[in-house]
C-alpha cells in the first residue's frame, strides 16, 4: 500500500498511541510536540481514543496515560495475566456445579473488560465471550460491582469519566446507577446484580450477579455469574447459587494472596 493510500487519521490515531506507551503518560502538548501533529487534530483523536477507553486521564486531568484495554489490540500474542491464571480453575469447578457462564472482568476506562470465561464449558448460553470484549461499567453487573467497592475517590475519578465521555449523559439508565445509595447498597449485600443485560451480545436475554475480587485491598477484578433471563429472577438465582459464589470468590482472593507473598519470600 502506497502512503497516499493509507488513512490518515489512522495512522496519526496509531502514532498517539505509541507515543503515550513509550513515555507512560503525557500531555496533550506534549503529545502534539512529540507526533507532530496540530494541537487540534491531536486533541479530537485523544478525545475519541478516551471515548473508546483506550487511553484514559489520570487523577490530576492533566496527563494522558494508556490503559490495558491497549492490550486487546494484540489478545493473540499475549500470555493470561496472572489473575486468570489464578482465578481460571476456580471458575471452571464453579461452571462445573451450577451449569451457568462464569467471566473474570476488570475495569479499563469507562468500560469492563473480559479477561476470561467459562462459555465454552457450558451449552447454557447464547454466545462465547472471548478475551478482550467489552461493556459499559454503568451498564453491568460487574461494572456496579466494582464502582461500589473500589476507593471512593476512585469511584468519583470513574464516575466522571463516566458522564465526560457517555454519548447518553442524560439516560435515566445512567444517573440510577451512579447514585451513592445505590452503592451502600451493593457493599451492604455483598453484590451487585443487572437484569437482560442491554450490552451483552444478546441483549435483554441475560441477567447477571457480580462479586469483587482483590489481592489484599486492593481491588483486583470482577466475577461475574451470567444466566438467561426467563429462567429465573435474580433473586432466586442468588439464594440458590450464593453459597458457591462467595466460596469461589474466597478461593480466588486467597490464592492471590498467596502468590504475592510467594513471590514476596523469593524477593527476600
Amino acid at each position: 500500500m502506497s502512503k497516499k493510500s493509507s488513512i490518515r487519521s489512522i495512522s496519526r490515531a496509531l502514532r498517539v498511541i505509541q507515543a503515550i506507551n513509550r513515555h507512560d503518560h503525557l500531555t496533550l502538548s506534549e503529545i502534539s510536540d512529540i507526533t507532530k501533529i496540530p494541537y487540534s487534530t491531536a486533541w479530537r483523536i485523544v478525545f475519541t481514543l478516551e471515548h473508546e477507553s483506550i487511553i484514559e486521564r489520570d487523577i490530576s486531568g492533566k496527563y494522558y496515560r494508556a490503559t490495558a484495554l491497549v492490550q486487546s489490540l494484540s489478545y493473540g500474542y499475549q500470555a493470561q495475566s496472572r489473575l486468570v491464571a489464578i482465578a481460571r480453575p476456580h471458575i471452571v469447578q464453579l461452571t462445573n456445579e451450577i451449569g451457568w457462564p462464569v467471566c473474570i472482568l476488570s475495569r479499563v476506562g469507562s468500560k469492563m473488560v473480559v479477561q476470561d470465561s467459562t462459555h465454552e464449558l457450558t451449552s447454557l448460553t447464547f454466545s462465547e465471550y472471548h478475551p478482550g470484549y467489552s461493556i459499559p461499567i454503568e451498564s453491568s453487573a460487574s461494572g456496579k460491582a466494582y464502582l461500589a467497592f473500589t476507593d471512593p475517590k476512585e469511584r468519583k475519578y470513574i464516575i466522571d469519566q463516566i458522564k465526560r465521555t457517555s454519548l447518553d449523559t442524560n439516560s435515566e439508565l445512567l444517573t440510577n446507577t451512579l447514585q451513592d445509595h445505590h452503592f451502600e447498597m451493593i457493599l451492604e449485600d455483598g453484590y451487585a446484580s443487572f437484569i437482560r443485560n442491554p450490552h451483552a451480545k444478546d441483549p435483554g436475554k441475560r441477567s447477571s450477579i457480580a462479586v469483587p475480587l482483590y489481592r489484599d485491598d486492593i481491588l483486583a477484578g470482577v466475577l461475574t455469574l451470567l444466566f438467561f433471563s426467563t429462567t429465573m429472577r435474580v433473586v432466586e438465582a442468588f439464594k440458590q447459587y450464593e453459597k458457591l459464589i462467595f466460596e469461589t470468590q474466597t478461593n480466588i482472593n486467597q490464592d492471590l494472596v498467596q502468590v504475592k507473598l510467594f513471590n514476596s519470600e523469593n524477593l527476600s
